[in-house]
């Protein structure tokens, strides 16, 4: 148990010994392992009404209403139990991309979309047709429905989807999965749409044109585009299937996150997603065994990986909620990053989650003087020790922190109540301001 506090210019902290056993404890129990919510879960959509829904590849959808979790399948009128996209549109429905369809839910029931204009239909993996293997949905601005494909976009008038090809498809041999394949759609402040394609780069689509950009007309990382944002900053980022990611300030094109070597699962390096927090720090998961994640903060990457509490393997899926907690969907689990530490969103401990990292140590790059308890000026003390420590800045007039200093007291005692707390603590004080 820790005990902190605040003054002006001074930290307390009480650190207290094992607390006595319960009558009821149990000293051969164990915690229960962590149930994971599905095999390859996706990062949680949080909707209006504060529901979580996670994607998964085989399994279905998943909701967590705050006490329980549902799931829905095919069986439920989902297009294909494998999930890739969902999204919120301003009138509540709720759209999922799924490899047999759009599905859509208005809050009762689950329809799949299957009005597309007159179309030669190419079997997709799922068998449903490459036009009805989707990857992303979007609505747009203007409220026009939009959906990235095995075979290309569509666009929905009102009555169908039709069809909105791109100026270009993948070269031969450049397509990881099929040259007319469209991985991601993107909106920018300005109203342009951004399209990743799988090969052929991205284009940028400005209601009347469209701007091609490549690894050859603007030295793009790779062609095959899995994930566009703009930031806060202005700047856009490109996350790619086997390059890297691409930074563009309006001007040129840098490459970032590419790995040293190359590998045959992933190129010279896979980011599946990409988001900014509230803070305007930018998320890059990277989409392979052990993969992690960065966090770009304006100036520096930092990685984060099993070291951190995240758990080991790739991270195609990144999400935030309402309250700016960063989520991630990873093939070992679902993690929340909440004040500097990752939690293990599991189905028997949704609430906390299963803690795996400590929040970052608020003393790292202090000194510190250590003193025997009980010590002599307060010999009502129990036994234990007591920690002085300073800061870097401590005695240097010109820093902000030249009289902070933080005592952290490890006391021998079963887990005493707020009034002990107190005592402990008045004793300690007075005891040292009349030495």
């Amino acid at each position: 148990m820790h005990l902190s506090r605040l003054l002006p210019t001074l930290c307390v902290a009480v650190s207290l010994g094992t607390p006595a056993k319960s009558q009821d404890a149990n000293p051969d129990s164990t915690p229960s392992s962590p149930v994971q919510l599905a095999q390859y879960p996706g990062a949680p959509f949080e909707d209006r009404a504060g529901n979580l829904w996670f994607e998964t590849v085989t399994e279905g959808l998943i909701r967590f209403d705050g006490t329980e979790f549902t799931t829905f399948t095919t069986d439920d009128g989902l297009g294909d139990n494998s999930i890739r996209d969902i999204l919120e549109s301003d009138d509540g429905t709720l759209w999922f991309a799924t490899t047999g369809g759009l599905t859509k839910y208005n809050g009762e029931t689950f329809a799949t979309l299957t009005e597309y204009e007159p179309i030669r239909v190419k079997r997709g993996f799922s068998g449903h047709g490459h036009h009805r293997d989707l990857w992303d949905v979007h609505v747009d601005q203007h409220g026009a429905l939009w959906i990235a494909t095995m075979d290309s976009v569509f666009r929905h008038d009102g009555d169908m989807f039709k069809r909105f090809d791109m100026p270009k498809v993948a070269d031969k041999g450049q397509a990881l999965f099929h040259p007319r394949m469209v991985d991601c759609i993107f909106e920018d402040t300005n109203g342009d749409l951004w399209f990743g394609t799988d090969g052929a780069g991205a284009f940028k689509y400005d209601g009347h044109t469209f701007t091609s950009y490549t690894v050859e007309s603007h030295n793009l990382a790779g062609n095959n585009i899995t994930a566009i944002i703009r930031d806060q900053r202005g700047d856009y980022w490109f996350g790619t299937a086997n390059a890297g990611v691409s930074r563009f300030d309006g001007e040129t094109f840098t490459t970032h996150l590419r790995s040293k070597e190359h590998s045959i699962h992933s190129g010279w390096g896979r980011s599946l997603s990409i988001i900014e927090d509230p803070t305007g720090a930018v998320w890059f998961g990277a989409a392979y065994e052990g993969g992690g994640v960065y966090r770009y903060d304006g100036e520096a990457f930092k990685y984060f990986s099993t070291a951190d509490g995240l758990g080991n393997g790739g991270v195609p899926s990144i999400r935030t909620d309402r309250t700016g907690d960063v989520w991630f969907g990873t093939t070992a689990g679902v993690y929340r990053y909440e004040d500097g530490r990752f939690i293990n969103f599991t189905r028997n401990n949704p609430d906390a989650g299963d803690v795996v990292a400590t929040p970052v140590d608020p003393f790292e790059g202090w000194f510190a003087e250590t003193i025997a308890f009980p010590p002599g000026f307060a010999q009502g003390m129990p036994s234990g020790k007591e920690e002085l420590r300073f800061p870097p800045g401590w005695r240097k007039p010109e820093t902000e922190d030249f009289w902070s200093y933080a005592i952290v007291m490890l006391i021998n005692e079963p887990l005493p109540g707020a009034e002990r707390i107190e005592t402990l603590l008045d004793l300690c004080d007075d005891g040292l301001m009349h030495a």
